[in-house]
């Protein structure tokens, strides 16, 4: 099939692939032609990036399967996210499914509408390809790790199926595995590194060259390459386009900006904050979430994210994860966001396992000299030293998107595999009458994986796999 030829064509493709099992089955009818690469970036600004103002491409669920959240009050059976709190096999992710492929439509069209560009005068043909390439290696990120197995030594657990064209193919899509996956979001991520080589956007909410270096420094860690992870890292921090921002030298109103836009660390951020966005985070007819007190307690005294990060509500005793107040002013996503101090930790993880751990040791102490009020002398080496930068991971990017992602990737670690037992408290009215709970990684794998939509199931006939279904959560007494 030839390419999409215009621009409303474009549109009307990614809106046709909803469904990974009705792809591109509708010819569009309006003929409205791209004649510059302008006309595609309008495109991705609408309809490549995540929504910024309204709807959830990822909703807040990615935040509340992991251990740092907590249910505090009744009406637990009323939350839109408790299906996803206690692990429930009827957890509907339908929409993120179809956000993520949708975009991917939109890209792929992109992609190869952009071509007949390549000899237009200035940077639009880099800067278009770049961008698109970086959105759909990050949107099949998201996918591979909410419906797919973390990757491990095979890599041939099923991931999610890959369509990197926008042709119409008369076929039904099966499921490319884990390493099929990974090797086309590095491969993406490559070529958006040199397409926006030198390039500078305007603002963090387009994707540049460094963006894709510090996403792809967290794809090589997922996938054990280690020195990869470390060049990258390297590269974003000898830019100099960024420093950490450091507490000591924020107060007053500065702290409800800890995360924003246009802070001084923020490298690329897209989509919404779903936790200053209306949603069950915030106190909402007697339903509310708060951090964890086990996530609390891995704070220091004198760790002043514990002032930033939590804010106190309306309620004596309440909190809630709230680093970007300002919906407004400092709008910033809480699911797709690259920061300063994950390319130190990435970094600093990578020279770990390369076993370069003074020049870990180094990197952590950089980022904790702008974290704590007091300096704090690491003195760890080995698996004691990992488990810190594990617990600063945490610290650093509690209701970020990472911690569940986080947790799947430990649990399959060639070296210093981490797993844990869950427990979600159950409630009956207002009071806890026990916990539901998730097993370690190696006990309940299937508990680690979301159901793939079942309508995308009938629609490819069957030839799309389901994960393995998983039985209902039994009610365990409170610990």
């Amino acid at each position: 099939m030839k390419n999409i030829p215009n621009l409303i064509a474009g549109v009307a493709l990614c809106l046709s692939c909803a469904a990974c099992g009705d792809f591109l089955e509708e010819y569009p009818n309006d003929q409205s032609y791209v004649i510059n690469t302008e006309d595609l970036n309008e495109l991705l600004v609408g309809d490549g990036y995540m929504a910024a103002t309204s709807g959830a491409d990822i909703g807040y669920w990615i935040h509340v399967m992991d251990d740092d959240v907590l249910f505090v009050t009744s009406n637990t059976n009323r939350a839109a996210g408790t299906p996803f709190y206690w692990w429930q096999p009827d957890a509907d992710t339908r929409s993120t499914w179809d956000a993520l492929y949708k975009h991917i439509g939109v890209l792929n069209a992109v992609l190869e509408e952009v071509e007949q560009f390549r000899d237009e005068p200035g940077d639009g043909y880099r800067k278009v390809k770049g961008e698109a390439l970086f959105l759909r290696a990050g949107y099949y990120y998201y996918l591979v790790n909410l419906y797919g197995l973390p990757y491990r030594a095979s890599a041939t657990d099923p991931g999610v199926p890959l369509k990197l064209t926008s042709t119409i193919e008369d076929r039904r899509f099966a499921r490319n595995s884990v390493e099929e996956c990974y090797r086309a979001i590095t491969a993406d991520l490559r070529a958006s590194i040199a397409c926006l080589k030198g390039i500078v956007p305007s603002t963090t909410y387009r994707a540049s060259e460094m963006a894709a270096r510090a996403l792809l420094s967290r794809v090589a860690l997922y996938t054990h390459d280690w020195e990869t992870a470390r060049v990258q890292c390297d590269s974003v921090l000898i830019s100099g386009r960024y420093r950490l921002v450091d507490h000591n030298m924020e107060g007053g109103a500065a702290a409800s900006n800890t995360v924003a836009f246009n802070s001084n660390d923020m490298i690329f951020t897209s989509g919404i904050a779903t936790t200053t966005s209306g949603m069950d985070f915030q106190y909402i007819n007697a339903t509310k979430f708060q951090p964890s007190a086990e996530l609390l307690a891995t704070f220091l005294d004198n760790d002043l994210r514990k002032t930033y990060y939590v804010r106190g509500m309306p309620l004596p005793g309440y909190q809630v994860i709230q680093k970007s107040v300002s919906r407004i002013v400092a709008m910033c996503s809480d699911i797709f966001v690259l920061r300063l101090p994950e390319v130190y930790l990435n970094r600093a993880e990578a020279l770990i396992m390369l076993d370069r751990e003074a020049d870990a040791t180094a990197d952590l102490q950089s980022l904790l000299a702008c974290r704590l009020s007091v300096p704090l002398a690491i003195n760890l080496s080995g698996a004691a030293l990992m488990d810190f930068l594990r617990d600063e991971r945490r610290r650093e990017f509690c209701y970020e998107g990472q911690r569940w992602f986080d947790l799947r990737r430990y649990a399959v670690y060639p070296t210093y595999p981490f797993q844990k037992e869950i427990r979600h408290p159950y409630y009956e009215y207002v009071t806890v009458s026990g916990d539901m709970v998730l097993g370690k990684f190696d006990d309940e794998p299937q508990y680690y994986v979301l159901s793939l939509p079942e309508n995308e199931i009938v629609l490819n006939g069957g030839v799309l796999a389901q994960n393995p279904i998983r039985a209902w959560k039994e009610e365990q007494p409170h610990q």
